[in-house]
């Protein structure tokens, strides 16, 4: 059973407190707004930010700690692993072989 209790479509909040917990927002779009996110029992599609404020409370606080611990000050890049071919190519049953973003094909090179 899904834990979203509202859905919110085609929709701008402004200087707004958001509780991403228990919604769904879908093409909305954020400004000036503190945006809080406590479990993650969220869903969000083609959502604009700007400006927006973030509160995490725990778990996902303790989560931000822990990610924080292991980048530091690196980016972080979130990948969705439902997405087809997320691992690269299968090689077997399995095994699959992750992309290498260093050996990517230069255009100019052709």
């Amino acid at each position: 059973m899904s834990s979203i209790q509202t859905r919110y479509k085609n929709k701008k909040f402004v200087r707004e407190r958001i509780q991403l917990d228990g919604n769904a927002y879908e093409n909305c779009e954020f400004q000036e707004c503190l945006i809080v996110l406590e479990k993650g029992e969220t869903e969000i599609k083609s959502c604009r930010v700007h400006k927006c404020q973030f509160l995490l409370l725990e778990p996902a606080l303790q989560i931000a700690r822990v990610l924080q611990t292991f980048l530091g000050d690196k980016p972080l890049r979130v990948l969705d692993f439902s997405e087809p071919e997320i691992y690269g190519k299968e090689k077997g049953p399995n095994s699959r072989e992750f992309p290498d973003e260093s050996k990517a094909e230069d255009p100019d090179d052709r």
